[in-house]
């Protein structure tokens, strides 16, 4: 061989480990930009969900608060609604990890981190093998 041909091959070998990291590249900026997209839709619609959640629940319990003072002294009916959303507060507060932690952390993880690989059950199943 020659040195030209040796040349040849390494440039075309150069070229093609040149083009195959701007892949990875490339590859690596689209699921960055794919997953920063899903974030940030996923906080959008949390915060519009919030924003209308909130609304409602303030109309249910001006409303809650308006039909029970009906039926007793309105300082009392409101002091029971508010006392309903002192009552929620606290078991939010109290299953925080159940309700808001876990799910978040779910979600950010099958986000961000691959699936892992699956096996099949009778691989990890070693009691069904009766060893003579």
């Amino acid at each position: 061989m020659s040195d030209n041909e040796n040349n040849t091959g390494l440039s075309a070998i150069s070229a093609t480990i040149r083009q195959y990291l701007q892949l990875l590249v490339e590859d690596a900026r689209l699921n960055a930009t794919e997953k920063i997209t899903r974030l940030l839709a996923a906080i959008a619609l949390a915060s519009l969900l919030t924003i209308v959640i909130t609304a409602a629940l303030l109309f249910a319990s001006i409303s809650a608060g308006l039909a029970l003072s009906m039926i007793m002294n309105p300082v009392w009916a409101f002091i029971i609604v508010a006392g309903f959303f002192l009552l929620l507060m606290a078991l939010l507060i109290i299953f925080r990890t159940q309700l808001l932690l876990n799910p978040i952390a779910r979600y950010m993880s099958r986000l961000l981190l691959p699936a892992p690989k699956t096996t099949k059950p009778e691989d990890n199943d070693k009691s069904a093998s009766i060893p003579e």
